[in-house]
C-alpha cells in the first residue's frame, strides 16, 4: 500500500520549515552586522548560523528521538574525549562528568564557543573542556590538535597508540565534505586508543524511497547554503560498515523510520581493535 499523499507532504514540509527559519535570520544578521558581510563573507555566514541555531538547536535537541538516543551514546563517553562539531553545546548535558577526564570540543564556528563553554560549566564540565576552533576535516582538525599539544607538531604520522578513549560526533558530519568522509573516519580511528570507542548520531540519506530521494536531492541544491554547510545525503553509516580496523561496530536506524521521511537518523558505535 502506498504512502498517503497527506502523510508524505507532512514529511516533506519539515526541511522547508527549517529553511524558512534560517532565511528569517538572514536579514536580522545583516541588520546587526552590516559590515561583516563585506569584510568577511565566511564570518558573516558563521554569525548567521549562530543567530538561528541558538534558537533552533535546543528545540531539535529536545525531541524525544534525539534525547533518548543521544543520552544512550554520550553516557558511555569516558576518559579523554574528543567531540567533533559540538555546536553550542545543546547535547552536552548528556555526558557523565564523573567519567570524563578531559573534553576537547572541535567546533569550527567560533561564534558558538561562548555558549558551548557556558553549557559545559552548567553541566559539570567547566574545568574539563577545551574548545578548539576546528572542523572534522583532517586539514582543519590535525593542526588544531598539534596546537593543543595533543599530537606532535614534528611527527609525520599520528601516534601509533592513539590519543583519545572516546570520540563523539552528533549531527556534525553532515556538514563535512562528503568526499572527505573516508579520510575523516580514518583519522578518527587513528586517534582512538586500542579499545577506544567512536560514538555517533547522524542524519543520513534516505535510500529506501525513490520519490523521497529525488525530493531530498532537489532540496539539497540550496540546503547547504542556508544550513551551515549541512548535506542531506550523508553516508556515515555506509562508510563505517564498509571500513576495516574496527572490532565491534553497530549502526541502527532510529526514530521509528517508516521509509518515506526525508531525514533518516542513525546512531552507532565502533570500537577500535
Amino acid at each position: 500500500m502506498g504512502v498517503p499523499v497527506k502523510v508524505r507532504l507532512q514529511a516533506y514540509i519539515e526541511p522547508l520549515i527549517l529553511l524558512s527559519f534560517s532565511i528569517i535570520y538572514l536579514p536580522i544578521t545583516l541588520l546587526y552586522n552590516p559590515f561583516l558581510l563585506l569584510s568577511s563573507p565566511s564570518a558573516f555566514r558563521a554569525k548567521w548560523f549562530e543567530n538561528f541555531w541558538k534558537v533552533l538547536g535546543p528545540k531539535m535537541a529536545a525531541t524525544e528521538t534525539q534525547v533518548t538516543h543521544i543520552e544512550d551514546l554520550l553516557s558511555r563517553a569516558h576518559g579523554k574525549v574528543l567531540e567533533l562539531g559540538p555546536g553550542s553545546g545543546d547535547q552536552i548535558y548528556h555526558y557523565n562528568p564523573g567519567q570524563v577526564e578531559k573534553l576537547w570540543a572541535a567546533e569550527p564556528n567560533a561564534f558558538l564557543h561562548p555558549r558551548l563553554l557556558e553549557q559545559a560549566a552548567e553541566h559539570g564540565l567547566g574545568g574539563k573542556i577545551v574548545a578548539l576552533e576546528a572542523g572534522a576535516e583532517p586539514g582543519s582538525l590535525l593542526p588544531a590538535l598539534k596546537k593543543a599539544n595533543l599530537i606532535s607538531s614534528s611527527a609525520s604520522s599520528l601516534p601509533p597508540n592513539g590519543v583519545f578513549d572516546t570520540i563523539v560526533v552528533i549531527k556534525a558530519l553532515c556538514s563535512a565534505p562528503q568526499d572527505q568522509l573516508t579520510a575523516i573516519l580514518a583519522v578518527v580511528q587513528a586517534l582512538l586508543r586500542p579499545g577506544g570507542q567512536f560514538l555517533f548520531f547522524e542524519h543520513v540519506e534516505n535510500n529506501t524511497d525513490r520519490l523521497t530521494a529525488w525530493y531530498a536531492w532537489a532540496v539539497d541544491l540550496v540546503w547547504p547554503w542556508f544550513m551551515g554547510g549541512c548535506r542531506m545525503n550523508g553516508k556515515v553509516d555506509k562508510a563505517i560498515l564498509n571500513m576495516g580496523g574496527w572490532g565491534d561496530k553497530k549502526v541502527t536506524t532510529v526514530g521509528g523510520f517508516k521509509g518515506y521521511e526525508v531525514f533518516r537518523y542513525v546512531k552507532g558505535t565502533a570500537t577500535k581493535k
